[in-house]
């Protein structure tokens, strides 16, 4: 928030297409990702070890990380920074197709390779980047990165799948 003006984003809106990209993803998220039962049990397991303001506080840094901090930067990296930097390289290729889809395809690919589940981030990366460009705005992504991790994080606190996180 301190340093918003700075990058230049447009203020948050929430439109439809952000909500309901946020929403996709995070379904699209839940049926392609599988959960590890193990992970899941340790980690119960030493959450209930944990203080109990300990384990609050892990869970509230957690989740404030999941659906804020790691949306803003991972937006600002692969639908700000990249796709920004690679449209105008794409365009010099002069090819017969949308200049937008060269910059698409890498940010997408280079995201998916970001997580231990890269085709599910493949998906939620190409997703993502089409709300990018619906508005031109990387804000939109970012609130449907948001949202998308947020319902994660509430999932994943109420049915203790931990190793979705």
């Amino acid at each position: 928030v301190w340093v918003w003006s700075a990058l230049a984003l447009e203020r948050p809106r929430f439109g439809l297409v952000p909500v309901g990209a946020g929403l996709t993803v995070f379904v699209l998220w839940l049926l392609m990702v599988e959960p590890d039962p193990e992970r899941d049990a340790e980690m119960a397991q030493a959450l209930a070890a944990a203080p109990s303001a300990g384990m609050i506080v892990w869970i509230m840094i957690r989740c404030i990380g999941a659906a804020i901090m790691v949306p803003i930067a991972e937006e600002l990296a692969f639908r700000g920074y990249l796709i920004s930097r690679l449209g105008p390289w794409s365009e010099s290729f002069k090819l017969k197709i949308d200049p937008r889809l060269l910059p698409l395809a890498v940010s997408t690919i280079l995201f998916g390779l970001l997580h231990s589940a890269w085709l599910a981030g493949m998906l939620a990366g190409l997703v993502y980047g089409l709300v990018r460009y619906h508005r031109d705005s990387v804000t939109d992504a970012i609130i449907a990165h948001a949202i998308t991790n947020a319902l994660l994080s509430v999932y994943v606190i109420s049915f203790g799948v931990w190793s979705l996180w």
